[in-house]
This record gives C-alpha cells, structure tokens and sequence, in this order.
C-alpha cells in the first residue's frame, strides 16, 4: 500500500487535489502499488480498463500495437505523473498497452473504487476535470514545442529534466530506448540521435545509453534560449 514518500507523491497528483485528508487517507491506504520489471506489461490494448496508474519510481512506455505485432510508441511516462485515467468510463477499454519500461513502481487506481470516492467526495470530480485541463495545456504546450523548439532543444529540456536543479556535471543512462524518447519529444528516432549528437556544442557525450552532462546550469540556458 501506498506509504511515506510515495504518500506524498501521491497527495500532489492533480486528480486527487479535492479529496478531503481524511477520505485521501483512507484512499491510499487501500490503494496497492504494483512493482514490475523492466518489459512486464502493465496493461494490453483492448483489455477492460479497471485501473488507471501513477507513476511512483521508472518509466512506462505507452504503445499501439498492430494486426501484424508491430508496435507504434505513443507515449513515455515519468515519475510524478498519471496516465490512462480515461478509463473512469463504464466498461471503457485501454485504448493502448502499457509495460515497463524500467523497473517500475506504481500506485493502481481501481476505477471502481475511485468512482465510490467521487460519490463522497464530489469536488473531486473537478480535481478530475482539472487534471484534464491540466494535461489539455501541457499537450498545446507541446504542440508549440513542437512546432516553434528545434529538435536539439526539446532533447536538452528532456535530458535536464533528469538531471534536475544539480549543478555542474550530471551522469546516467537514458531511462528506456531511444524511440520510446523519441515518441514523448514528437520526432522520429533518427531525428532524436542526430538531436543528441548535436548537443555536444554544449557540453553533453552521449555514448549509446551513456550521458554525460558536463555542466548542467548551460544546458539549462540553451533549454531556455540564453544560449545559442
């Protein structure tokens, strides 16, 4: 069950914001956090959505996957945030599958037990519209990305992202394979390792999954524009 810092990860979730303590107290008591390894599915595509998730610890890739088995990324979700929460509709199905990208801990919403919480709680029904919105803005934020950051910059804002407020030098391995990457940045995988290579004018090695950072307040400039 959810406990400690996951707690307090969870408490932040936009689509719990309304929730009285008491009733969110109860909630996470009851809520289980489901612990998978690197490639476990979480979820297959079409499968009656009883669950939507929040991201405790790792990665999630979100694909489609075709009449022939080929897979098409659609999404790569992080710490902190929540996905499939569509599901909140009667006899909804996953539109998409799920699996571990990295090892991976999650908290699992059982659908029917947050719609029971909603009846007590009706506010949180707008914590639920708000998140949407909330996502709504972060999906036109990327589409402006898209459309107005070059592919050097949307990679150096993901890398940053990792490596977080730390300064100067920051060292680790991409989370999961470049194409998962690729798809949450909108750009192909040729366009995400030609983007990566690039990044050397400021300070970043890549060598396969291997990144180094050398000076991570000047990635966060060219990120913000201050550097070209």
């Amino acid at each position: 069950m959810v406990a400690g810092r996951d707690l307090e990860m969870l408490r932040n979730a936009l689509f719990l914001s309304g929730a009285p303590e008491d009733a969110f107290q109860t909630f996470a008591a009851k809520t289980p956090v489901v612990t998978l390894s690197s490639g476990e599915p979480l979820f297959n595509q079409d499968d009656p959505a009883t669950a939507f998730y929040f991201v405790l610890e790792g990665w999630v890739a979100v694909f489609r996957e075709g009449p022939d088995g080929s897979r098409t990324a659609i999404h790569l979700v992080g710490p902190g945030e929540s996905f499939a929460e569509a599901v909140l509709a009667r006899e909804a199905r996953y539109p998409a599958s799920a699996e571990a990208a990295t090892d991976l801990r999650v908290a699992r919403i059982d659908t029917t037990r947050f719609r029971d919480l909603i009846l007590q709680s009706p506010e949180l029904a707008l914590s639920i519209i708000g998140a949407v919105f909330a996502k709504l803005r972060r999906l036109v934020g990327r589409i402006e990305q898209d459309q107005e950051w070059s592919p050097q910059r949307r990679v150096a804002a993901f890398l940053h992202r990792i490596c977080g407020d730390k300064n100067g030098i920051c060292r680790f391995e991409l989370p999961v394979e470049q194409r998962y990457i690729a798809a949450r940045l909108s750009m192909t995988p040729a366009t995400f390792s030609r983007a990566l290579a690039d990044l050397a004018a400021v300070g970043v090695e890549a060598r396969r999954r291997k990144i180094v950072v050398s000076d991570v307040s000047r990635l966060a400039r060219f990120v913000n524009h201050d550097e070209h």
